[in-house]
């Protein structure tokens, strides 16, 4: 039966150490989980980097757990067949011979909202899909136990910043509404495949793993972003399942939403303290605290406060930019950059398990730099294929395990200072250092007294909050970015959907004096010209703007032009298209190209700068069904490395796109 407990708390009343009992576990905590993606494609083997570097961190036998993401197959063109029929038949631990860690499967509540095609199910209303998934606790708990989770957090509702204050506490009910029907749906797991057809398989499995004492630990995953929402979210989901009579037990809360805010320490700080307060003191002991995305350097604070358990992905966005995470600073530099860091030509690495820098490797800098800078032609990656020899995606692969171990590492030496009893002196020293640290460590100290008397009491005056700190929130810029200090006071609504914005459906005409017509896709902030990827096109474009009418793809309106883009609708929705919703893809096509095809004689030139895929697509299919003219032509950057947004603000792709205004003679006049 799955369990979690703390069995030891640190000696000088900071950090505790404990035992989260669960399926191929038990996990000592605190514990830090790789994110991994096990399908990086349609079977094993497929993924390129992505199965590489699942490969290589799984082959880890001092793994604490993994985490991933449920709904993350999205990325990775998976069909409905593939999933359902390859990837739901058997378990990771089936799948995978070198996995021995338990498994830590999130709802993937963040794609879920942003997706039009895993809504409300059939028997709730909603609209059948090919995929027989939807956003409701009884279908991604089915597709959690296929998966083999041995730690599930339940499907939740997130809440972007600067949501209204009626749909921010809608969505508060929904997600614990969600977490008690999960833990009714594994108390009677019969219910499980009623109405969900292709949860029938979990649902046995499921009946099994309760005839074993054998059911997976289930975390309530929670959000919400200052200490007042968090509190009354956990003490209400407390109220909530005893109102319920609901007696199967939960593991933990698993806060999320934490991404953006790891830039902001005193807020996550703040929301880590509303959880904790909100727990009574009779279950402290028995309900764990995770925090999702965050697993570096705030981890010894952290568990000073009383959070066990961590992840992060950051050890592979870092590598992927071939970027090696230095042990004793956390700096992080290119491999290009890296030789004034070498010991006598060697590694600045000592960690036990980095399977890049220990003894065993067989990789030095040299070869590193070499292979990470070397563009194979495909017959020589297949010819190194069937030689069995490394390509680049396994030195890809060595650096983000590396870097991993960096941040395991630190873990490791909190989990060492808990079982000392000297955890308050190492982050007393960590913060000193650490200016971020410091700055947490005394915004813990508004709500925690005893903390600031232990601080005073070891003459750490210099780390004691003065009268400056504040318990005022910023507020977030934007969903999954940094921290905004300003007073940005925009508020969005989930209750948006296409009808709310139609160009189309207006008295329109464009700007007359305006010929050149720019084709841009849309961005999280809004309005969208004063967001970072509009604002860069703005600067390089300021000489020629006057004769450019830009108009902007909007995932959920299609064509917004930039005399709209202070409208309501425009300002307030939240939404980014993705490929497996089809039906918004072709909604969005179609009246681009209506738009085209309407106002296309008015311009004397089109013209669209678009680095992501599914927007570019879009942006292409209607210009070729519009007749406006050659989309290879026409759409820059013509040729980019790689469909993603780092290609917009490459220097060269804008280049490209300011010389072509240039040989149509766009400029101001």
């Amino acid at each position: 039966m799955a369990e979690f407990r703390v069995e030891e708390k640190g000696e000088d009343g900071y950090g505790r150490l404990g035992e989260l009992c669960v399926p191929h576990g038990p996990v000592s905590t605190p514990a830090l989980f790789p994110v991994i993606n096990f399908i990086g494609g349609t079977t094993e083997k497929s993924g390129g980097i992505w199965r590489r570097i699942r490969d290589n961190l799984i082959d880890g036998a001092h793994l604490d757990g993994i985490m991933f993401q449920a709904m993350s197959f999205t990325d990775y063109g998976v069909s409905p067949e593939n999933l359902n029929d390859f990837w739901r038949s058997e378990t990771f631990h089936e799948r995978f011979d070198d996995l021995d860690a338990p498994v830590f499967i999130d709802s993937g509540g963040f794609k879920l909202m942003n997706s039009n095609t895993f809504g409300q199910a059939p028997v709730e209303g909603g609209a059948k899909n090919e995929w027989g998934l939807y956003t409701t606790p009884k279908s991604i708990l089915g597709l959690q136990i296929d998966f083999g989770a041995d730690i599930i957090a339940t499907l939740d509702y997130p809440i972007p910043p600067k949501l209204n204050e009626d749909e921010k506490v809608e969505r508060m009910e929904r997600s614990i509404d969600s977490a008690v029907e999960c833990l009714k749906i594994i108390e009677e797991p019969d219910t499980l495949s009623e109405g969900f057809p292709k949860n029938e398989a979990a649902a046995e499995r499921l009946k099994q793993q309760k005839r074993d004492g054998d059911e997976p630990g289930v975390y309530v995953a929670l959000h919400g972003h200052d200490y007042e929402t968090v509190n009354w979210y956990v003490g209400t989901f407390l109220e909530r399942i005893e109102e319920a009579n609901v007696e199967q037990s939960f593991e933990g809360f698993a806060i999320g939403s934490l991404v953006p805010l790891r830039s902001s320490i005193d807020v996550l700080i703040d929301i880590v303290q509303g959880a904790t307060d909100a727990i009574p003191s009779s279950r402290a002991d028995e309900i764990g605290i995770h925090v999702f995305g965050v697993g570096g350097k705030q981890v010894s604070l952290l568990s000073l406060l009383g959070v066990d358990t961590f992840d992060c992905s950051t050890h592979v966005q870092t590598a992927t930019y071939a970027k090696y995470t230095l042990p004793d600073t956390w700096e992080t530099v290119h491999i290009n950059d890296l030789e004034p860091y070498l010991n006598d030509g060697d590694f600045p690495c000592m960690l036990d398990h980095c399977t890049l820098c220990g003894p065993e490797s067989g990789v030095d800098y040299n070869t590193l730099v070499e292979e990470l800078n070397m563009d194979l032609s495909y017959d020589e990656r297949q010819e190194r294929k069937s030689n069995g020899d490394p390509i680049k995606s396994d030195y890809y692969a060595a650096l983000a395990r590396h870097n991993f171990e960096v941040y395991n590492s630190e873990l490791q030496r909190v989990r060492d200072q808990i079982q000392q009893g000297t955890l308050l002196e190492y982050v007393i020293d960590f913060a000193r250092d650490n200016p971020d640290i410091k700055k947490g460590l005394k915004q813990a100290q508004l709500r925690d007294k005893k903390l600031r008397r232990d601080l005073e009491q070891k003459e750490a005056y210099d780390l004691v909050a003065g009268p400056e700190l504040t318990s005022d929130q910023t507020k977030l810029s934007k969903w999954g970015g940094g921290v905004d200090e300003s007073t940005e006071t925009r508020s969005i609504s989930l209750k948006y959907n296409p009808s709310s914005f139609n160009i189309l459906t207006q008295r329109y005409e464009p700007p007359a004096d305006k010929r050149v017509l720019l084709l841009v896709p849309c961005s999280q902030k809004k309005p969208y010209s004063e967001s970072r990827t509009h604002s860069v096109l703005e600067t390089k474009l300021e000489d020629k703007r006057d004769q450019i009418h830009k108009v902007t793809l909007s995932g959920m309106y299609g064509p917004v032009p930039e005399e709209k883009e202070q409208e309501d609708s425009v300002l307030g929705y939240e939404y980014m298209l993705t490929s497996e919703d089809t039906e918004q893809i072709n909604l969005v096509t179609e009246r681009l190209q209506t738009y085209l095809e309407t106002y296309g004689e008015h311009y004397d030139e089109i013209v669209a700068y678009v680095a992501s895929a599914e927007y570019r697509d879009v942006i292409k299919t209607a210009l070729e069904k519009s007749n406006i003219g050659a989309s290879d032509e026409i759409v820059f950057p013509r040729n980019p490395k790689s469909l993603q947004l780092t290609e917009h603000f490459r220097n060269t792709n804008i280049q490209e796109l300011l010389d072509y205004l240039d040989s149509i003679n766009c400029e101001d006049r």
